[in-house]
């Protein structure tokens, strides 16, 4: 089972909050929040989203992410970013089951990623992810998202 027909995220425009934790590269944790805002349009999906980190020193992070609709078949599509820290970003989407993956790089190939969306409800998703430069970790987090 694919799993397309069970998420909402990505697959149904709306507004969705987060909350929860972010760790450095050193593995020191910090409270974030923030939202991520889904639209579909002009044949593909749109993904805005900031991310806030509260600690010594606040820090954000804004992404906004084309995403390739889902099309038939197909548990794989493909998106790009416009990452305000990282640069332009490509990756894909994979659905299994109740999971989304997305595995990253970025344009010049010095930052990779991957990302863990597991859909608790209709409007709930837990998300763990992780962002390396090379062979080291920069971050990592574990978030709740919850549909406005």
């Amino acid at each position: 089972m694919s799993g397309k027909n069970i998420h909402t995220y990505l697959f149904k425009a709306g507004l969705w909050r987060a909350d929860g934790e972010y760790f450095d590269e050193s593995g020191r944790g910090y409270p974030v929040e923030g939202e991520s805002r889904i639209t579909h349009r002009n044949a593909l999906w749109y993904n805005e989203s900031e991310m806030k980190v509260f600690g010594s020193q606040d820090v954000a992070f804004c992404n906004y992410y084309e995403i390739v609709p889902f099309h038939d078949d197909r548990d794989v599509t493909f998106w790009t970013s416009a990452n305000d820290a990282l640069g332009k970003l490509s990756g894909q989407f994979v659905l299994v089951g109740d999971a989304i993956l997305s595995f990253f790089r970025s344009e010049d190939g010095a930052y990779t990623g991957a990302e863990y969306l597991l859909r608790t409800s209709d409007i709930a998703y837990r998300n763990w992810g992780t962002l390396f430069c090379g062979p080291d970790k920069l971050s990592s987090w574990m978030l709740r998202l919850n549909r406005v």
